[in-house]
């Protein structure tokens, strides 16, 4: 059984750094449109069992409604919400584990695709973030391999714990789902991308900008991984 989590954190808390910049209205409005979009990845992502981690209720209702199951977050944080979904997953008989974040608006199914394409001959696979050092998709071909540490920088402490394990571990390069939506600067890069158009966040933001106005999107610079 391959196993998909989808962490989504409580409409209440979810992109703050948003509505330090826009205002809260543009945060909430963001929040459920990539709630939309991350659905949508998932349900593309047809062949995988997927589980939302969420404290949310109304994530909650939105989740069983595309037919997934969904895990409570226990609290204490992202990676421990990870961990012990990952714990569960594996009781239930995983036989591998993907894990994607609930901001990469433009992900698709082929992206989905190309990390088990990749997953065919590696024990694990990771797609870096655009900025930050982050990791936007973790892919084990069996729970336990390692525990996830997603947050800035995570990259190279998976590649770290990867090589302490002795895992076969690869570098997937994926620029629909590389970028992922922390500030305003980040909506700044989704409007530029042709596709933007095509997703509930790109459509979303398009229209607070053109209530706030573009030049409170200023880029942020890009942060390059190693390889």
């Amino acid at each position: 059984m391959d196993v998909g989590i989808l962490p989504v954190k409580s409409f209440v808390f979810a992109k703050q750094r948003i509505a330090e910049e826009l205002g809260d209205d543009a945060r909430r409005a963001l929040a459920s449109a990539l709630l939309d979009d991350a659905l949508a990845l998932c349900a593309a992502g047809d062949w995988i069992r997927w589980w939302i981690v969420t404290a949310d209720p109304v994530v909650e209702r939105r989740a069983r409604h595309f037919g997934f199951g969904v895990i409570e977050d226990p609290g204490g944080g992202l990676n421990p919400a990870l961990r012990a979904a990952v714990a569960y997953a594996g009781e239930q008989g995983a036989t591998s584990i993907t894990i994607v974040p609930a901001d990469v608006p433009l992900g698709t199914r082929t992206d989905l695709l190309d990390i088990f394409d990749v997953g065919a001959t590696s024990e694990m696979v990771v797609v870096p973030a655009l900025r930050d050092g982050g990791t936007n998709a973790l892919y084990m071909s069996r729970a336990g391999l390692i525990e996830p540490s997603f947050g800035p920088r995570s990259l190279q402490a998976h590649l770290a714990h990867a090589s302490a394990a002795k895992l076969r571990c690869s570098i997937l390069r994926l620029p629909r789902l590389e970028l992922d939506i922390d500030r305003a600067g980040d909506i700044a890069d989704l409007l530029e991308r042709p596709e933007a158009a095509g997703t509930a966040a790109g459509r979303a933001a398009a229209h607070w900008i053109a209530r706030a106005g573009r030049d409170q999107l200023a880029p942020r610079p890009l942060s390059r991984p190693g390889p």
